[in-house]
């Protein structure tokens, strides 16, 4: 009881005189004395009361409580079965018997890399420009480092860095070795940076896709000791042994490492302040996919330098030629079969075409059959025809297809508009000559443009893609994203782009680029601003 009313005291004590005290800082802040006269009254009552309080209640519990007879309570001792029943029962207490304990098991490795996957999100974010200056010290004592970075303003010429993601622990799954240096503005922090790690060639530096990365933090000239999962990994193993649709880092992650890929955060405003957690965890996912990727792919390349001839003639069903021939037949069953690849590996439906015309003699009629087959317009086959007798003047087989090829592409003269537009955007220009017809779809537009291109890394600069036919913008779309197509030409990869209409572009629409293709220029595409 003594106990119970020292708290009671102690409590009335602390709430009194934070009031009082709470009160005269306020008459201060406001300049009110009648507030601080009100505040030390406060404090003083509580200090009388505190003390008259404790001798009442002393003289209170010596006067004794008795009940009058009437009311004393009758104390009933226990029956015989109240006692006989409390020794049946068992005392309350917090083991459960033996068949309801649950039974405690450590997780599989399985169980907890799945888990781990599945809830990156402990890294550690850092704005303090201290704490993130000493963090770069202290990474620059590792002598590999893998690292990321996330751009704002992805829409406009000018990019700025605004995340840089970064560890030293190519085995944590859990992110807690993760770091994301907010370097948005911070440009001072960025050459620092730089200097600190970037140029030092003692520390390897793993990207994917480094070109890109590298532009942001020194540029390919200063920097040194750079690995590329993307150019100097990826790129040495073939499709087929990846068995991959791309080589893009998610997609890797996904059919390399098992890794569930959630939604796409990239295209996200990376310029707001503060960041989503959805983002930060984005972020710090990059780095998992990054380090595991990198490790697989060491793993298969290693691997694939033992035997890569008995491998490739073995696995590949992609390249074996067994039975193969131009006969209809044949022909039909190897469309079929690429076709289900091709839907099974999401690959873009242009990779049908190569790989079966790396195949066959194709004429008008074959060219028809795969056209239907993968959706294309009616005119792609006379289009494409076209096409193979300009590459490949030796094939007799298409010399009965230039009359009619002549016939189907004697559209209209396109007379070449006065308007000359130049460029101020940063766009690459698709000439669409062999495939552009007047009554393309806007569907059949788009998908003849984002098409199937070799193309350099500035790809990655470019904000807009125009449709370009005989010198005049058929159309103009704004650039998402660039993707792989699952096609590799004399050893170089063809790319397509994800994107949409510019609708703020629209009056490009019409307008005279000729000038960008000088006479004798033989590439179907050209960069702008890039």
């Amino acid at each position: 009881m003594t106990k119970n009313k020292n708290n009671s005291q102690t409590t009335i004590n602390i709430i009194g005189f934070s009031c009082s005290l709470l009160i005269i800082l306020i008459g201060f802040f406001i300049k009110s004395n009648s507030l601080k006269i009100i505040g030390f009254i406060i404090g003083i009552s509580t200090g009388i009361y505190t003390q008259l309080a404790p001798k009442k209640l002393e003289q209170e519990a010596e006067t004794p409580t008795t009940l009058p007879e009437s009311e004393a309570p009758e104390v009933i001792p226990p029956s015989l079965e109240t006692i006989e029943e409390k020794q049946k029962k068992p005392e309350t207490s917090t083991i459960l018997p033996k068949s309801e304990t649950p039974e405690v098991t450590s997780p599989s490795p399985e169980i907890i890399e799945e888990k781990q996957k599945e809830n990156v999100i402990k890294c550690q974010y850092l704005e303090d420009e201290e704490v993130i200056k000493q963090t770069i010290d202290q990474l620059s004592n590792n002598s590999i480092l893998w690292l990321d970075t996330e751009t704002a303003d992805w829409d406009k010429p000018t990019k700025r860095l605004s995340l840089l993601q970064i560890t030293a622990n190519p085995n944590d799954l859990t992110g807690e070795s993760i770091y994301l240096l907010d370097l948005l503005d911070k440009n001072h922090l960025i050459d620092y940076f730089i200097q600190t790690i970037m140029v030092n060639e003692n520390i390897k530096k793993v990207f994917h896709n480094a070109p890109y990365d590298v532009k942001f933090l020194g540029g390919k000239d200063k920097v040194q000791n750079i690995l590329c999962t993307y150019n100097d990994l990826s790129r040495k193993i073939s499709l087929e042994q990846l068995e991959t649709p791309n080589r893009q880092l998610k997609t890797l992650a996904s059919y390399l490492c098992g890794f569930t890929i959630e939604e796409n955060e990239q295209g996200s405003d990376w310029a707001i302040r503060p960041l989503t957690e959805r983002q930060i965890k984005y972020a710090a996912m990059d780095i998992i996919f990054l380090t595991q990727v990198h490790q697989k792919l060491e793993y298969i390349y290693n691997s694939s330098l033992v035997n890569q001839p008995e491998i490739i003639a073995e696995n590949d069903p992609i390249n074996n030629q067994e039975n193969i021939n131009s006969n209809t037949l044949n022909f039909e069953e190897e469309l079929k079969r690429l076709l289900n690849i091709q839907k099974e590996k999401n690959y873009q439906r242009v990779w049908v075409y190569h790989q079966i015309r790396s195949k066959f003699d194709l004429d008008l009629e074959k060219l028809k059959i795969i056209g239907q087959s993968l959706g294309y317009h009616e005119k792609w086959a006379y289009y494409q025809g076209q096409e193979i007798i300009e590459n490949e003047e030796n094939n007799n087989s298409f010399n009965r297809l230039t009359a009619s090829t002549n016939n189907n592409q004697n559209t209209q003269n396109i007379s070449l508009s006065s308007n000359r537009l130049n460029i101020t955007e940063s766009a690459i220009l698709f000439r669409i000559t062999k495939t552009y017809s007047p009554d393309l779809s806007p569907e059949e537009l788009y998908d003849a443009t984002r098409g199937n291109w070799v193309l350099k890394e500035c790809r990655e600069n470019a904000d807009y893609a125009f449709a370009v036919y005989r010198g005049i913008v058929k159309q103009v779309y704004r650039i998402h994203s660039w993707h792989f197509s699952g096609v590799i030409t004399n050893g170089n990869e063809r790319y397509c782009f994800e994107g949409e209409i510019a609708e703020d572009k629209q009056h490009y629409i019409g307008m005279n680029v000729a000038h960008y293709f000088p006479r004798g220029y033989r590439y179907p595409t050209q960069y702008v601003n890039c």
